[in-house]
C-alpha cells in the first residue's frame, strides 16, 4: 500500500512539474504589450459602431424608434463579439482579475445595448431613456477597471454608441 501511495505521489509531483514548464513556456504579455494588441481590436469595434449606428440619434428624434432599436441590437452583437475577440487575448498574469472584471462590465455594456434596442424596438421611449443611463453607467464602471491601462480605444465613451 506505501508502495502504490508513493508511486502515486511520485507521479503526480512529475505532472506538476511538466505543467508548471508547460505553463512557463507560454508567452505572457506585458501590460503595454496586452493595450497594443487589444487596442486595435475596440479600434475596429468603434469604426464598425460608427457605421452600424449612423444616424441613430436623429432616427430616435425622428420618431423612427424601431429602425433605432434594431441598430443598438446590432451594435450589441458586434460588442459582444469584440468582447469574445479581447477575451482571447493572453493576459498579463498580474492583471488578471483586473480584466476579468472588466470583461465582466463589458458583458454588462453588451446587455445593456441589447436591452435598449429593444426597449426602442418596443416604443417605449421611458424604458429606453433608462436604459441608456444604464448603459452609460456600466460603461463607466467598466472605464473606472480599465483606467489603468490607458486604453485609448477601448474607452468606452457616449459617442460610441451613437
Amino acid at each position: 500500500m506505501k508502495g502504490t501511495l508513493r508511486l502515486a505521489a511520485s507521479i503526480a509531483a512529475a505532472m506538476l512539474l511538466f505543467a508548471g514548464s508547460a505553463h512557463a513556456e507560454e508567452v505572457v504579455p506585458s501590460r503595454a504589450e496586452y493595450v497594443s494588441q487589444v487596442d486595435p481590436i475596440c479600434q475596429a469595434n468603434t469604426e464598425a459602431n460608427k457605421r452600424i449606428l449612423k444616424n441613430v440619434r436623429q432616427k430616435a428624434r425622428d420618431g423612427k424608434l424601431k429602425e433605432a432599436g434594431g441598430q443598438f441590437i446590432h451594435a450589441s452583437k458586434a460588442f459582444g463579439t469584440t468582447v469574445d475577440k479581447i477575451a482571447e487575448v493572453p493576459r498579463p498574469i498580474a492583471d488578471d482579475a483586473r480584466l476579468l472584471k472588466w470583461f465582466k462590465y463589458l458583458r454588462i455594456v453588451q446587455t445593456n445595448l441589447g436591452k435598449l434596442g429593444k426597449a426602442l424596438k418596443q416604443e417605449d421611449k421611458i424604458l429606453a431613456a433608462h436604459e441608456g443611463i444604464r448603459v452609460e453607467r456600466s460603461g463607466n464602471a467598466a472605464n473606472n477597471v480599465g483606467f489603468i491601462f490607458e486604453f485609448h480605444y477601448c474607452r468606452i465613451t457616449p459617442g460610441r454608441f451613437t
